[in-house]
């Protein structure tokens, strides 16, 4: 089978959920708790942003333009939350601190810095233009305004603009529900002594629950599957009956205990099975009854990989967002040599690091053989290196991907 090239297996896993996607149902939560969740109904303002022309700087209310040297009779104050009652007489002007209210018929505000106070009087000391320092009603929001769409991923700015216009009750689509389950004798679960030499810990499992949570979706933990198509059967089958998307870990390659793809193809449609990548060549896409299925291979950083190229989009489409985040990207230079053989496109493990210039300087992060997981954990970014690209020196422009939980 020829190897898919990255793209084309992600435009193609875009495609079937884009036609066989189910939204997920709507509830509400409260505003501070909705960031990271997907809205489910245009959100419109019943207020104007502001809501009442407000004084933009400490200093006084004037009728209109005027110039320096021009005297005023202070009036009467207006602060926030506490307006000037009453009519302003002429040659009168009103004492205004930020954020109050500018009483009716005033026509600019003069700043406080730009005047001289004698007695019940303050003398203008530069002109001040019509208009002058004042918000107006309405000017960044106004009645009636959309001010977020359905599936916006809503960020901490979104609770404030939604805060600010009196929302409490935020519609979001509801979680969906994600099982997760690995597959192979040779696992053993943290914090359990293991038996022999020949036994490893779940690593996969964990780190894809741990990944899962940083998403609108629920976990369900299958835990692990032995080497038996039967066993795998009988557990993918539950599975495909209670959850939206099952993924699982190892088992998807062509061994001969490798039985996971065989069990979803005997359950379902498998749409895809080797993409020219690395690390990560074996991977499954398939369909069993309404359940979409992502079978990562059993290689750790394979697997911490997939998840990124393969998953991440997908998973947001189907908890119901319409503006799935895309990976930030941009050039660095390479201060040591890259290994590369042409062919698939790698994502090797980087340490990227900021010059005084603002250019960014990349290197590898140690051996890239996809079972050193410490390499992952010391890394802060992916070197993106195109399918055709072959070795490269030090001193080469190269592609990064930083990873967004490496930076403030």
């Amino acid at each position: 089978m020829a190897l898919t090239p990255v793209a084309e297996l992600q435009a193609l896993i875009d495609a079937h959920i884009g036609r066989r996607k189910r939204v997920p149902p709507v509830e509400t939560v409260p505003v501070a708790e909705a960031a990271g969740r997907v809205l489910a109904e245009d959100m419109m303002s019943a207020l104007n942003i502001p809501s009442a022309d407000i004084a933009a700087m400490d200093g006084y209310a004037l009728p209109a333009a005027a110039a320096a040297g021009s005297r005023w009779r202070i009036v009467g104050e207006s602060a926030a939350g506490h307006p000037f009652a009453g009519a302003i007489p002429e040659g009168g002007c009103v004492r205004i601190m930020t954020g109050a209210v500018v009483p009716p018929g005033c026509g600019g505000v003069v700043l406080q810095e730009n005047t001289r106070v004698e007695g019940e009087e303050v003398v203008l000391l530069q002109d001040m233009a019509e208009g002058s320092n004042i918000r107006r009603c309405g000017e960044e929001v106004a009645v009636g305004a959309t001010v977020l769409s359905v599936g916006r991923i809503l960020r901490t700015a979104d609770v404030m603009l939604l805060a600010t216009l009196g929302i409490g009750e935020v519609p979001v689509h509801a979680k969906i529900k994600v099982a997760v389950l690995s597959t192979g004798d040779e696992l053993h679960e943290p914090g359990t002594p293991v038996e022999g030499v020949d036994q490893i810990y779940d690593s996969n499992r964990h780190t894809l629950m741990a990944r899962l949570r940083t998403l609108p979706v629920e976990v369900v933990d299958l835990g692990q599957a032995a080497d038996d198509l039967e066993g795998v059967m009988h557990t993918l089958d539950e599975a495909a009956r209670m959850v939206d998307v099952v993924i699982t870990s190892g088992g998807v390659s062509v061994g001969d205990y490798d039985y996971m793809r065989e069990a979803v193809l005997r359950l379902g449609a498998i749409h895809h099975y080797k993409v020219a990548v690395k690390p990560g060549k074996p991977f499954v896409f398939g369909q069993m009854l309404q359940t979409w299925y992502f079978g990562l291979p059993g290689n750790p950083v394979s697997g911490f990989v997939g998840f990124d190229l393969f998953l991440k989009a997908p998973l947001w489409a189907l908890c119901g967002a319409t503006e799935v985040p895309q990976p930030l990207r941009f050039q660095a230079t390479l201060a040591t040599a890259v290994k590369k053989s042409p062919g698939r496109m790698d994502f090797q493990r980087a340490l990227i690091t900021q010059q005084d210039d603002g250019s960014w300087l990349a290197e590898p992060c140690g051996l890239q053989d996809s079972h050193r997981v410490w390499g992952v954990s010391r890394a802060n970014a992916y070197l993106v290196l195109g399918e055709d690209c072959g070795d490269l020196p030090a001193g080469s422009a190269v592609t990064v991907q930083p990873f967004g939980e490496a930076f403030l």
